[in-house]
């Protein structure tokens, strides 16, 4: 099946742009220990002049997750007509989300255990708590049972993003049979529900954007003048910063914009180096909180001054540190088992 390259560095960039967003954890007040706050030091941090936007608002990344979940799911299931069980959809999401999940939560979990003996406290994410953990555990943290984040909190966003791949499930044989019509309706209609103020919650935020994402899928395909899909995507980043930002135009305005590079990405080096980054996003996504946590308690435990969260030097160190860690990860871990579980349980 064909990859989309651009596709797969946004998907990189956006981890990325989450992940800076996160740094500060380091600092209070989430950091409940911290003599720092970073709203105080925000601007001294490492890069900030060229990076604050991704410091500030860095979290926008997840709505880009949902646009191009959204445009991913049409590539691999709306451009063909070849019938897929329930047992298969839902055995390769599982495959693909749960391990890497079930892996972090164990991590955070011993993690927490450790600091609230040795520290009388938690680091960052304070609800840890069985009943919290049994959500985790059935990826239902973010549906409206919890209390708040808990243990490996970003998890969150793939938690409603779970409950929407149910939803495209349900509506697969009408979206097949009509097409971009059907998504269209689909899109007016979420939004009207969202003006509305009818529902207010992270699963029609998701919808909303998922859907966009298999909307541009079906629009590019339509093979009309690249240069107007280049012109189109360029306006809709612009309009959506018009007034107040508008992340539902400036999600699919950016998907349009990575799907028109793809004509420019023709060495086999960068597709390789493309596809390989992208393969680091959910590893990346999952396994910076654990880490951080990781890193809060040697600091403590070492007496170490946290100062140093705002040197440069450790800054980038962390960052390469965590490419790192994501790459074995998916190479030794993520990949292996995914395999395994679509081979011993699909169809």
């Amino acid at each position: 099946m064909k990859k989309f390259y651009g596709i797969e560095i946004l998907r990189f960039l956006t981890s990325i742009s989450v992940l800076i967003y996160h740094y500060r954890h380091f600092f209070a007040p989430y950091n409940s220990t911290s003599n720092l706050s970073y709203f105080d030091i925000n601007a001294t941090l490492p890069l900030y002049n060229f990076l604050g936007i991704l410091y500030e608002h860095g979290i926008f990344g997840v709505h880009v997750f949902y646009t191009i979940s959204g445009f991913v799911f049409a590539h691999i299931y709306l451009s063909t007509n070849k019938s897929v069980s329930s047992k298969n959809f839902f055995i390769n999401r599982f495959g693909r989300l749960y391990p890497l999940h079930f892996a972090t939560l164990i991590l955070v979990s011993f993690l927490q255990l450790y600091s609230f003996i040795k520290f009388e406290g938690f680091q960052i994410i304070q609800i840890n708590d069985l009943y919290h953990f049994i959500l985790n555990i059935f990826f239902i943290s973010s549906w409206g049972f919890e209390s708040g984040h808990s243990f490996n909190a970003p998890i969150w966003s793939v938690s409603v993003e779970v409950a929407i791949y149910i939803f495209f499930f349900v509506l697969l044989s009408f979206i097949r049979k009509h097409k971009m019509y059907f998504l269209i309706i689909l899109s007016i209609a979420l939004l009207a529900i969202d003006k509305a103020k009818i529902f207010d919650t992270l699963f029609l935020e998701c919808a909303r954007l998922f859907f966009s994402g298999s909307l541009i899928y079906y629009f590019f395909s339509m093979k009309f003048n690249h240069g107007m899909y280049f012109l189109l995507s360029v306006i809709f980043i612009f309009a959506a910063f018009l007034g107040n930002f508008k992340t539902f135009i400036f999600c699919p305005g950016l998907i349009l914009f990575f799907v028109c590079l793809d004509k420019y990405i023709k060495n086999n080096s960068t597709q390789s180096l493309f596809r390989n980054l992208g393969n680091l996003t959910y590893s990346l996504y999952l396994i910076h909180l654990p880490i951080q946590i990781l890193i809060l308690i040697v600091f403590k435990l070492l007496n170490i001054n946290e100062i140093l969260f705002t040197n440069l030097y450790f800054f980038l160190l962390f960052f390469i540190f965590l490419i790192f860690l994501a790459f074995y990860c998916f190479k030794f871990y993520e990949k292996p088992l995914n395999e395994l579980i679509r081979k011993k349980f699909s169809l």
